[in-house]
């Protein structure tokens, strides 16, 4: 991993990620980059106000951000490249575009809340860059503190082709920490696993021949607070889902019925595009 992007909106939440994120790239030996995108002030209707020139308005998010680079310069203590970068527009667009020209490897975004992460994510930036970019998104909690990720969790659908461009990017991921993979499947009561979940290890032994790993497979009807119950008993550092169709970060990104998507802030998650 050479290269980690992460915007910020000068937050608590997002400061909190990019301390997060420094300590990723202290271990890795990666460099960071810092993005703020700032919308173009537009006046509405024939109200007259007071309206910052757009050259004003670069000059000063400019300044904000140097001042932030060399904060995080001075924190990792000389062992972290820093690199800032300032873009007016749309900021899932610009995110993109930085992804594209920065060969970015890892975005590192915050998320708010309370401990509902449907609430937390539904119409964020977070979950528009998880729809669209190819890149690895690694989400932070609010309060989340850097720990090596020596446990990692894979929720994973066994039902659903597992594709090996997103599964590598996922590999690369545990062999940096040398973490030890728990791959879990969780399938619905009524669900019958034994064939599939047998055919499902089959593969999934093939990729994951060079890491520490276990199965898992459990039912229940609530996926979420079952993935939750499992992350608190192994004391995961992570969990990883790849959001294609239908399957649970998809539905725990899409869905407006939240009563059933609790899921444990302190934990980050690492979304892989498919």
């Amino acid at each position: 991993m050479k290269t980690i992007l992460v915007p910020t909106d000068y937050s608590d939440t997002a400061n909190n990620a990019l301390h997060y994120a420094v300590e990723l790239a202290k271990f890795s030996k990666a460099k960071i980059i810092l993005l703020h995108v700032y919308p173009i002030p537009v006046p509405a209707g024939e109200v007259h106000i007071a309206i910052i020139s757009p050259q004003e308005l670069k000059k000063g998010n400019e300044a904000r951000i140097k001042k932030l680079e060399k904060k995080i310069s001075k924190q990792a203590a000389g062992k972290t490249k820093v690199q800032s970068i300032v873009r007016s527009g749309f900021a899932v667009e610009e995110i993109m575009n930085v992804i594209n020209e920065k060969k970015v490897d890892l975005v590192v975004m915050g998320i708010t809340g309370t401990g509902n992460i449907s609430e937390i994510l539904i119409g964020s930036h977070t979950v528009s860059l998880i729809k669209q970019t190819q890149t690895p998104v690694l989400v932070i909690p609010k309060d989340a503190r850097y720990k090596d990720m020596k446990k990692i969790m894979l929720a994973y659908d066994y039902s659903k082709v597992l594709h090996e461009d997103a599964i590598n990017k996922f590999l690369k991921f545990a062999k940096l920490f040398k973490a030890k993979v728990f791959v879990l499947n969780v399938v619905n009561h009524i669900e019958s696993s034994t064939y599939e979940n047998a055919a499902a290890c089959s593969a999934i032994e093939k990729l994951l021949k060079n890491i520490k790993h276990t199965y898992n497979f459990t039912s229940a009807e609530d996926t979420i607070g079952e993935i939750n119950a499992f992350a608190d008993k192994h004391k995961c550092n992570c969990v990883a889902m790849i959001p294609h169709k239908h399957n649970i970060l998809s539905r725990l990104v899409h869905e407006s019925n939240t009563k059933k998507m609790a899921f444990h802030t302190h934990i980050p998650l690492l979304a892989l595009h498919d």
